[in-house]
């Protein structure tokens, strides 16, 4: 069996190591990360206005009380929900544009 030398060992373990420093490599890794802290953060805050909810509800004296309680958790939430969801397209937008453009602005 032919003997390798390091030269070439070198150049073919190079040409299947990332290059890390390759912003448009990280690219796709950096808006996954992103949407990930994003729908974290989201859920957090959607999970803690449940449970204010169910607190509310908890202290409802009577059937009036409770719809009324429904009806202005179902506004909110929807109106939270559709507030995130606008939230996690600026966040994606943003981290896909930011290695393209300087200072992260979208081109003109």
């Amino acid at each position: 069996m032919p003997e390798i030398n390091a030269t070439d060992a070198e150049r073919t373990a190079a040409g299947f190591t990332p290059r890390v420093a390759d912003p448009l490599l990280l690219t796709p890794f950096n808006i996954g990360m992103a949407m990930y802290r994003h729908w974290l953060g989201a859920t957090s805050r959607l999970i803690e206005d449940q449970c204010a909810h169910l607190q509310n509800l908890a202290e409802c004296e009577d059937p009036l009380n409770v719809l009324v309680c429904q009806t202005e958790f179902a506004e909110k939430s929807l109106a939270a929900s559709l507030h995130e969801l606008r939230r996690g397209v600026d966040t994606i937008a943003d981290t896909a544009c930011g290695p393209l453009t300087p200072g992260g602005a979208l081109p003109q």
